[in-house]
């Protein structure tokens, strides 16, 4: 009967853990009802009118491929509705609050409870994560993505015999996670490509493992594929955002450095006049031509600049890891917002990169293609225009894999000296 009793106690107490981390939730669900707005802001207007046009079944009637419809399908109820924009930002507490319980889990697999609790709760207060929770952006859906993978990836590799439950699970995340964010589709390309090669030289089972989870995510994606093909007539093709920020990338002029401007902006500012012949060009082209003629010319300026497009690229970084520097940009108080916490995240990554070395045997496997996945979107990220948005849905892998290091990996002992030399 004791036994019994304590059996339950443990299942409950298992069952509500999550109450631990309620101080979160509450702390985002304050900010989205303290600064939400009923007026659209940035990207706003544009996932609600996707979302429209699936309400209405004209999905990509007017060739609007900019975004991916992750996050618009999100949408759609409170369109289908018609109710306030709040109801529907109000999904964003509970998308990061997903992500934190996910963390949580995830590090419960390494690491001793209390210091899961205290690098969750780190997690959980990254600044960062709650830059735009109060908006109808896809940051906070994103994070849920990324550590749903975390997870589901991690429990797959664990878990022995044919059970494939939490590699398709594993898959459905990341594959929504590339129809949310549509440069995550050249990363699961790119990881299939990896894996693959991998497992064809060496036959390992996680290989083999890892690689059927890319081509699941893939194939998750597969009904997005054929329609962008029907509208453009092109063979695995996500979106027309990847040009204009290639284009950026690679401007020749001195006193840009890569970093993102509208076409309009392009038009209009008179610093940016250098482009003004070029963007006017265009402009009257249809959305998938513009995006091949700035792909184009981006190609050709780097062929003719290369030096330039490095030096862009080295910036690129810096914005990633710090949201600095920006062309035309005066300094600011707000990149502290991002450069204190980046800091600490990246000097802790750097100092991990030796005991890592040596030690890269105590690493289960699943943690070292979690890096790898982290490695080539990063990597692929940085090729193109890049803010410290692109390097957010990054974080919870990088956070794992210092967690695990600092925890599992590294013993660090503070000696109090008794005497004075």
């Amino acid at each position: 009967m004791v036994r019994a009793i304590r059996f339950i106690q443990l299942k409950l107490t298992m069952k509500y853990e999550f109450l631990k981390f309620l101080p979160l939730l509450l702390l985002y669900l304050f900010l989205v009802l303290t600064f939400s707005s009923n007026t659209y802001v940035g990207d706003e207007a544009g996932y609600i009118n996707i979302a429209t046009d699936i309400v209405h079944g004209s999905y990509l009637s007017d060739g609007n491929l900019w975004w991916g419809p992750g996050y618009p399908i999100t949408l759609t109820p409170f369109v289908l509705f018609k109710l306030p924009l709040l109801t529907a930002k109000l999904l964003n507490p509970f998308f990061l609050f997903g992500a934190v319980i996910y963390f949580y889990k995830t590090l419960n697999l390494y690491l001793e409870k209390n210091y899961a609790v205290i690098f969750t709760y780190c997690f959980g207060l990254y600044p960062p994560f709650m830059r735009e929770i109060y908006l109808l952006m896809t940051e906070s859906l994103v994070f849920l993505l990324v550590c749903g993978f975390m997870f589901h990836f991690c429990k797959s590799h664990q878990e022995s015999g044919k059970n494939r439950r939490y590699q398709i699970l594993a898959s459905l995340y990341l594959g929504y996670l590339a129809l949310t964010k549509i440069f995550y589709g050249y990363v699961i390309l790119a990881g299939i490509l990896l894996f693959l090669m991998l497992f064809i030289f060496q036959k390992r089972d996680w290989y083999r493992k890892t690689t059927f989870i890319y081509f699941l995510a893939l194939a998750v994606c597969i009904p997005y594929l054929l329609i962008t093909y029907s509208r453009t007539g092109k063979i695995f093709y996500w979106g027309t955002s990847g040009g204009l920020s290639l284009y950026w990338m690679s401007t020749p002029y001195n006193n840009e450095m890569g970093d993102w401007f509208s076409g309009t902006s392009a038009i209009q500012r008179p610093e940016l006049s250098p482009h003004r012949d070029f963007f006017e060009y265009i402009s009257n082209l249809s959305e998938v031509e513009k995006d091949d003629a700035l792909k184009q010319q981006a190609l050709e300026n780097i062929s003719q600049y290369p030096l330039k497009y490095i030096s862009n690229w080295v910036a690129n970084i810096g914005r990633l890891w710090f949201s600095y520097p920006f062309s035309y940009t005066p300094q600011k108080l707000s990149t502290f917002y991002y450069l204190l916490p980046n800091m600490f995240i990246f000097v802790l990554f750097v100092l991990s990169i030796y005991p890592a070395i040596v030690k890269y045997r105590l690493f289960p496997v699943e943690l070292i293609a979690l890096l790898l996945f982290d490695l080539i979107a990063f990597g692929g990220t940085s090729l193109l225009s890049a803010y410290d948005r692109q390097f957010r849905p990054l974080v919870p892998v990088i956070l794992l894999w210092l967690s695990f290091i600092y925890v599992r990996v590294v013993k660090i002992q503070i000696h109090l000296g008794t005497e004075i030399p």
